[in-house]
């Protein structure tokens, strides 16, 4: 089939692309989340060709691209479709239907810096104390003590907590997993604030959506960003700086200002590396850091 395409097509045009990505997907052996990924970011530079007028993509035209990413785009969205790209032609070429016009391009260089603030300790004690409404609750609750992911939180059963080990966990299907084997732990407060919620369910999503197209499902990732979204917006923190995420990255702050070591963090977040960790943690360091007042206080008295 892949023969054919090219066979019937005049060289490697927008058109051939497009039925190249769907043959591409299909031979992708990965989950439904990155599949997703790759056809965004192949979306994307396609959309690009389209608005550029280009019949018949070049190299150079992949780096344009690729400029185009860097100047509107975040480091990390930049590269997650460039990784689309340049598999794109890596398939292709190990194929023999056209050569690899996307080797040894690079993405952008990854910042450091934190995207999302986070929250200090006495604005999660002033929220968390002024909820009224049970599901905003609990969610706030969960998600700050425990650092989850919203994807994480959504996919969530009544059923994955459990006593393990002589403590209440909660099972969680994690990022790039096929199975709930990562697990985070409840302390008293949330696992109340869990029974209130779910009142007399004993099965099915913990948070459950209400609305009409799917009612008794579990709530999407979308709607639990907007609700953190409103439960920020109650409390006047309305900057782009501050979402879901900011929980996820406040829980691991909150963690190191209280003690806990890196390592003990990234078990909790389950980063594969502790370098994630450490940019989770990147402000805080950096605002204990009082190097310029030393040698200043060294230089001036």
């Amino acid at each position: 089939m892949l023969n054919e395409i090219m066979d019937n097509s005049n060289g490697l045009t927008i058109e051939t692309l497009q039925k190249f990505e769907e043959t591409f997907i299909d031979y992708i052996d990965s989950d439904e989340l990155t599949l997703k990924a790759y056809k965004c970011g192949i979306d994307k530079f396609i959309n690009y060709l389209k608005d550029n007028n280009i019949k018949q993509p070049t190299r150079n035209d992949i780096i344009a691209f690729r400029d185009y990413l860097r100047a509107n785009y975040s480091s990390n969205t930049t590269n997650s479709y460039m990784v689309s790209i340049k598999a794109l032609f890596r398939y292709l070429s190990i194929h023999k239907l056209y050569e690899n016009i996307a080797i040894d391009i690079k993405g952008a260089r990854y910042d450091t810096t934190p995207k999302k603030q986070v929250l200090s300790l006495e604005q999660v004690k002033t929220i968390y104390s002024n909820l009224t409404n049970l599901e905003e609750k609990c969610l706030f609750g969960l998600m700050v003590t425990t650092g989850l992911r919203s994807c994480e939180v959504a996919s969530a059963l009544i059923e994955d907590i459990k006593i393990y080990n002589g403590e209440y966990v909660l099972f969680v299907l994690g990022k790039k997993r096929d199975d709930k084997s990562d697990y985070v732990k409840l302390s008293e407060q949330v696992l109340n604030d869990i029974k209130a919620y779910i009142g007399d369910r004993t099965t099915g999503y913990i948070f459950v959506s209400t609305s009409n197209n799917n009612k008794g499902n579990g709530v999407t990732t979308k709607t639990l960003r907007l609700k953190i979204k409103n439960i920020f917006k109650k409390f006047g923190i309305e900057e782009d700086t501050f979402s879901c995420h900011s929980l996820r990255r406040t829980s691991g702050t909150l963690m190191y200002e209280l003690g806990q070591s890196v390592y003990d963090i990234q078990q909790v977040l389950r980063h594969k590396s502790t370098n994630t960790t450490t940019r989770y943690i990147n402000s805080v360091v950096r605002n204990n850091n009082k190097s310029e007042y030393m040698v200043s206080n060294a230089i001036f008295g």
